[in-house]
């Protein structure tokens, strides 16, 4: 509005300046410059009626690291003195022309969040007349913490295979293998030389406890999920493990991870403040303990500002 009303006192005081000194040329001036400033406003506005723009995004699950692209397809703006602009990650408004747009943004803050309506505004070409629009509806886009690199130890709480095996299915014969092992009703029957393959008892697998009791800050909580991540996933392909978040009574068997993994990973990705539920025992001294509460310093990562439009669940629900 205060805009508005400055660009209008222009050509008003060319005019009582014109008048006072009788100048056709000041009056001239006037006249043009009323005129051009009526044609920017009613471009802006006739482009607001044609302008038509929709927002996709390409998936609603990723990674954090990895960018996530939102597509704008716009139309209807073509032939006129004026063009729609898109606000930047960087705080700069950046043209949006006729056709498909793709942007990408990458959040490095592990955790459910929303992508709100974006904003996007149309301009004349002279910049005198601004319209502010919002486009797409909320969105909520779960972000995976990225696992860290596990700590190289030995498996704890996991027996030796061969204290107590239990039948695993058959794989490819290897060199050096023991005897006993070999199936020798598929090598009978002239196939491929095969041996028994064995995993620990599922009571044995190494534990997992991520705890977030306490005041953890949340950088803390990101940094148990991403090491509790890449504990779960280097143990898995090394034979399984059982995890215990918080809030369980009792340890959740990863054996796959291609199928269970998933499942596991969106709830690391949504980690909520606690332990293991009340009367659920523990030995912490036999379980890979990932504690929010004793991250170290040089390990917690701040998180990262979020793009434009993009706010955690948390904060939109209190909004």
């Amino acid at each position: 509005m205060r805009r508005g009303i400055e660009l209008a006192l222009g050509p008003v005081l060319l005019c009582f300046a014109a008048s006072a000194t009788g100048s056709k040329a000041l009056f001239a001036i006037a006249i043009g410059l009323a005129v051009v400033y009526l044609g920017m406003y009613l471009a802006v506005e006739r482009a607001m009626q044609r302008l038509v723009v929709v927002r996709r995004i390409d998936r609603h699950e990723v990674v954090e690291g990895a960018a996530i692209q939102m597509q704008f397809d716009v139309a209807g703006i073509g032939g006129l003195p004026a063009g729609l602009e898109r606000l930047c990650a960087c705080g700069e408004w950046h043209p949006l022309d006729v056709g498909t747009h793709s942007v990408s943004w990458t959040i490095n803050q592990p955790g459910p969040h929303v992508l709100q309506a974006s904003p996007l505004r149309v301009r004349d070409d002279f910049g005198l007349f601004t319209r502010l629009i919002l486009v797409g509806e909320p969105e909520e886009i779960l972000v995976l913490p990225s696992p860290a690199p596990a700590a190289q130890g030995r498996r704890r709480g996991a027996m030796d295979i061969s204290s107590d095996p239990e039948p695993d299915g058959l794989k490819s014969y290897v060199v050096g293998s023991p005897v006993n092992r070999i199936h020798w009703k598929s090598a009978a029957r002239g196939g491929e030389l095969q041996e028994r393959a064995f995993a620990p008892a599922r009571d044995h697998l190494p534990l997992v406890v991520v705890d977030t009791t306490g005041e953890p800050t949340p950088a803390a909580v990101d940094w148990a999920a991403r090491t509790a991540a890449g504990q779960m996933l280097a143990l898995a392909r090394g034979g399984g493990c059982r995890v215990l978040l918080p809030g369980d009574r009792t340890p959740t068997t990863l054996m796959d991870p291609v199928s269970q993994w998933p499942g596991l990973h969106r709830r690391l990705a949504s980690l909520g403040r606690g332990g293991p539920a009340r009367g659920t025992r523990v030995d912490l001294r036999e379980a890979v303990h990932v504690n929010a509460a004793a991250a170290p310093p040089h390990a917690v990562v701040p998180r990262g500002v979020l793009p434009p439009g993009v706010i955690a669940v948390g904060e939109w629900a209190d909004a």
